[in-house]
């Protein structure tokens, strides 16, 4: 029952994932400059704060298992069954989504889902093989605890990640020392100050900062050089770089 829970709550936060997907191509407004790449942040939210409550009700019904014997006697053959459709359809949506998805949080909410769901069902394969082999009911609890500590981590790692990007966090692949090191080699380049490194979305990284250039220096040559490292080098699609003249002594 934790299982078919679980794998009911996922289908709606899958569906919630492909809709922020939908809603995320939309082109910037007049009242969204940014668009709305965000919406797939948010879903991501969603879905994380959706598994450490489903993780909660899996959890309540493990201690009452272990706390009291089940008032009917489990039978292993259909438990088997379903956990066994559930591991396939699972693997298989989880392997597609891995392989085909794009690289943004959403798609990663989505994948641990279903990879979530997948362990789940091994969960319940193993506790109905128990069953049916030693006749010891409670292995129904146990796996059903395994099943909310996997649900749990997955969670705590999409709503750590989500709030990162929410807080304008720098992205973790991304070293904003080495960004500014190399920004201030370039040449003509005396000073590099108010760096901003964040993320709208996985995958769509932003900056903003301030180039300060020699004098005598070709300004517009410096900001193309800036321009081309950020995005050849770093994967930087969205950038604002201001030039600023250095005062003679």
């Amino acid at each position: 029952m934790a299982d078919a829970a679980h794998n009911a709550v996922d289908c709606a936060a899958i569906g919630l994932g492909i809709f922020a997907h939908f809603l995320s191509l939309k082109p910037p407004d007049l009242k969204r400059t940014f668009g709305y790449r965000r919406a797939e942040v948010l879903a991501a939210l969603a879905n994380g704060l959706g598994l450490l409550a489903v993780a909660g009700v899996v959890l309540r019904a493990s201690y009452f298992g272990f706390k009291a014997p089940h008032p009917r006697p489990i039978l292993p053959m259909p438990m088997l069954a379903f956990a066994c459709v559930g591991l396939f359809a699972n693997g298989a949506s989880g392997l597609y989504v891995f392989w085909s998805g794009r690289a943004n949080i959403n798609t990663r909410a989505i994948f641990l889902h279903l990879f979530a769901d997948a362990l789940s069902s091994l969960a319940a394969i193993a506790a109905a093989l128990i069953i049916w082999r030693t006749g010891w009911q409670k292995a129904d609890a146990a796996a059903s605890a395994v099943i909310c500590a996997v649900i749990a981590a997955s969670a705590l790692s999409i709503i750590a990640d989500t709030v990162h990007i929410l807080m304008e966090g720098a992205p973790a692949h991304l070293d904003l020392d080495e960004i500014r090191r190399e920004l201030s080699s370039l040449s003509g380049v005396s000073e590099v100050h108010d760096l901003h490194l964040w993320s709208l979305t996985e995958g769509s990284e932003a900056l903003s900062g301030h180039l300060v250039v020699a004098p005598g220096r070709d300004a517009e040559a410096v900001l193309d050089a800036g321009e081309a490292l950020l995005a050849e080098r770093f994967g930087i699609s969205h950038i604002t770089l201001q030039i600023e003249k250095e005062k003679a002594p």
